[in-house]
């Protein structure tokens, strides 16, 4: 009675195995063909987003709510393939379909177990199982057999593995070899090791019974007998063997989370039509860098969180080709009670005085060169009401001087000379969406940021000084895998020639340039790095947005700090708020991939002494400075702003600055003599400041920088300045009024000035 039983058993599963005689599976299979149309990978694939070093950024679940991501065969590990045919299917390269040899094991092992433990199912009639799911009967498995037999004859067997290993189920939502090895090993199906995929090899028998976060033991022990039949295969060394099976698994519990939001959610923003249902999408971020600035991000604004300043973002580009390295949107994308989601570094701010680059730039390339004077004044005609902005003056200034010192005024008249029409054209050209036609109803204050402008664009835009006068088009993809469809690669595009290289050359050697920003920002810089940065920065009017842009040769980074809800910092400079994370950024860099560099100088500009007062050709009076020119503008006329009077070396103001110049005690010129000859014997004069002067301290220089000049009649005299008792030397300039004495001997004189 035993031995009927056990012979039932085992021709039932021979007979699930092979329910027909050859001779019949023979006519059934060529009495038809298998739809090549339900070989198409599944439009139900998972969306997955990739950075540049392969990790997952994002996986959304498809429509059953499962992970999978359709890869070629050439994308999965040798090894992979291997454990399965070793598990699965040893005859597969032999079989066409259906394996008598496998039959006969299974009939055998069947008889010795005493059940139908082993039905003999090839994995090409497993893969038949998988695109049409039928019920486990005996015809089911007769049907089965004919079309393992027919898909044979209409797809190669290197196609049959690869449908395989995309549409097996290895659990936990993992569908296909690709979603497996990222969920249990957080990489990809192509990199796995021997151990790795022979414990993949083990899943598809039993997802449940052999899941390694409830059974490791016994998905350990299925592992060791798959890696003895790959042994035995030839397909690893007995050493190989051994080393899989002692080294350990190290798995990843978690499903992978969703990693840098705002780039992804960009990158989803910009995918052509068509490029998204299923698609794995190869992006160019660097994933180190971006973590590197997600936690600099949130280090900065505690710094500076007692100022008012809650939100910050950063996004850095590859001068090379556009690439975005790295994007921060926000302080917390799932912050939603500060607006996290809002991506700053896409959304329209204020400029600030970040484009005022592109003025000088346009003005170098008009002829004009580093030594040409700006006049940082209200001239005649012109009122505060003029430039709705701050219209502190500071008089004069070499464009080398009031650009990277970011006079406004200077940048008013120096954008003057060549139109604003012509500035919205070039930033156009350079990139930015935000300033469409009509370029003639954009005014002079344009200059100084009254516009609107994209972080991410202006980027793009900015990095020409670092770039041979070429913009570059920001990128976010390289490649995107669809189901089916193969890949679309997504090659990047050439930014426009906005500058000429030697005007790029001299935009980038102003900024970069530490002496000509350190009478304004002072030399405590947040930006002093052991390689050069073009660096410039904005601060909107109220102080509501900090901007900073950086670039080298091969970088870029753009900075914004403040509030999304357009409510003012505490008095914040952009110095103070956006700088540091534009050194951030480039120390993260200088980690990651080595120290950046300066682009290379043009062999054309050429070097000449100046004067550093005039930037005209220096007299024998004048104070020198070297500075760098393009051909054929350097200048020609000689310095007659110094001169000599009553012995000594005087300066003689141009009229366009000649009241500047008096109101701060500076035409003494004229005067000296006249002074001198009429002044008493003995007696002692304030010249400057006048009785009751006010001061306006600016929030983004040192105070005890802002020191006003203490003039005194006569003027070779030994006066003795203090301020409020203190030696004038040691005075730090506050709000309120403050008493200055001049001492001469016994007599002394006194006036109060105010500061605001």
């Amino acid at each position: 009675m035993k031995r009927r039983r056990l012979l039932r058993i085992a021709l039932g599963a021979a007979a699930a195995a092979l329910a027909l005689p050859p001779a019949a599976w023979w006519l059934a299979v060529h009495a038809g063909s298998y739809p090549r149309a339900r070989l198409e990978p599944r439009a139900s694939a998972s969306l997955t987003v990739l950075d540049a070093q392969g990790a997952v950024l994002r996986q959304d679940a498809n429509g059953a709510g499962g992970r999978e991501t359709w890869v070629p065969l050439a994308r999965v590990s040798p090894h992979l393939v291997d454990a399965t045919l070793a598990s699965e299917d040893r005859r597969f390269w032999l079989h066409a379909g259906v394996d008598p040899v496998g039959v006969a094991r299974a009939f055998g092992l069947d008889v010795l177990r005493g059940r139908a433990a082993f039905g003999g199912s090839t994995l090409t009639m497993q893969l038949v199982k998988l695109l049409e799911p039928r019920p486990r009967t005996l015809w089911g498995k007769a049907r089965e057999a004919v079309l393992a037999g027919r898909l044979e004859r209409v797809a190669t067997k290197a196609e049959i593995l690869e449908q395989y290993l995309n549409r097996v189920y290895y659990g936990h939502g993992a569908w296909g070899a690709e979603a497996a090895a990222r969920f249990y090993f957080g990489r990809p199906a192509s990199a796995l090791s021997i151990g790795e995929s022979a414990f993949l090899a083990v899943l598809p028998r039993g997802p449940e019974a052999y899941d390694p976060f409830r059974h490791l033991d016994v998905a350990l022990r299925r592992r060791g007998h798959i890696l003895a039949e790959m042994q035995e295969s030839r397909l690893v060394t007995a050493e190989e063997r051994e080393v899989a099976g002692k080294t350990p698994l190290v798995f990843r519990r978690e499903h992978p989370e969703l990693r840098a939001p705002h780039f992804v959610e960009h990158v989803l923003a910009t995918l052509p039509e068509g490029a998204r249902d299923g698609a794995t999408i190869e992006t160019t971020l660097d994933g180190p860098l971006q973590r590197s600035l997600e936690v600099a991000v949130r280090a900065h604004l505690d710094a500076i969180g007692g100022r008012d300043v809650s939100q910050a973002g950063v996004v850095v580009l590859r001068n090379s080709d556009g690439a975005i390295l790295a994007m921060v949107g926000s302080r917390d994308y799932f912050d939603a009670a500060h607006a996290g989601a809002v991506n700053v570094t896409t959304i329209r701010r204020r400029p600030g005085s970040t484009l005022k680059p592109f003025v000088y730039g346009l003005a170098l390339e008009a002829g004009d060169s580093p030594a040409t004077i700006a006049w940082d004044v209200v001239l005649p005609g012109e009122t505060r009401e003029t430039y709705t902005a701050d219209v502190k003056q500071h008089g004069f200034g070499r464009y080398r001087e009031t650009l990277a010192g970011s006079y406004n005024l200077a940048a008013v008249h120096t954008l003057a000379r060549v139109g604003a029409p012509a500035l919205a054209r070039r930033l156009r050209a350079a990139g930015l969406t935000t300033l469409p036609p009509p370029d003639e109803r954009y005014p002079l204050s344009l200059a100084i940021g009254e516009t609107e402008f994209r972080v991410l664009e202006y980027a793009g835009a900015f990095a020409a000084f670092g770039n041979a006068g070429r913009a570059v088009v920001p990128h976010a993809f390289t490649r995107v895998r669809l189901p089916g469809s193969g890949d679309r690669v997504f090659p990047p595009r050439a930014g426009a020639a906005v500058f000429t290289p030697d005007t790029a050359a001299l935009i980038f050697d102003i900024l970069s340039d530490p002496d000509a920003r350190r009478p304004m920002f002072g030399s405590a810089s947040p930006v002093v790095l052991d390689f050069p940065v073009a660096l410039k920065t904005g601060t909107t009017r109220a102080f509501t947005d900090d901007l900073a842009f950086g670039t080298t040769r091969e970088y870029t980074v753009g900075v914004w700090a403040g509030n999304f809800d357009g409510s003012p910092t505490n008095g914040v400079m952009a110095m103070q708020g956006a700088a540091p994370l534009v050194r951030a950024a480039f120390v993260a860099l200088a980690a990651r991939f080595g120290e950046p560099t300066a682009p290379d100088r043009p062999a054309t500009l050429e070097h000449h002494e100046v004067c550093a007062l005039s930037g005209l050709r220096p007299g024998p009076d004048c104070p020198r400075k070297h500075e760098l020119f393009a051909p054929g503008t350097a200048p020609r006329a000689q310095c007659n702003w110094h001169r000599r009077a009553c012995g000594r070396r005087t300066v003689v103001y141009p009229p366009e600055v000649e009241g500047w110049a008096r109101v701060h005690g500076l035409l003494r010129a004229r005067v000296a003599c006249d002074e001198e000859a009429s002044a008493p014997p003995g007696g002692l004069a304030i010249v400057y400041p006048a009785d009751g002067a006010h001061f306006l301290l600016d929030p983004g220089r040192p105070a005890e920088r802002q020191r006003p000049p203490l003039r005194a009649s006569p003027a070779r005299a030994p006066v003795r300045w203090t301020v409020d008792g203190v030696a004038a030397e040691r005075f730090v300039p506050a709000p309120g009024s403050h008493v200055v004495v001049a001492h001469l001997g016994d007599e002394e004189r006194r006036i109060t000035i105010e500061f605001q």
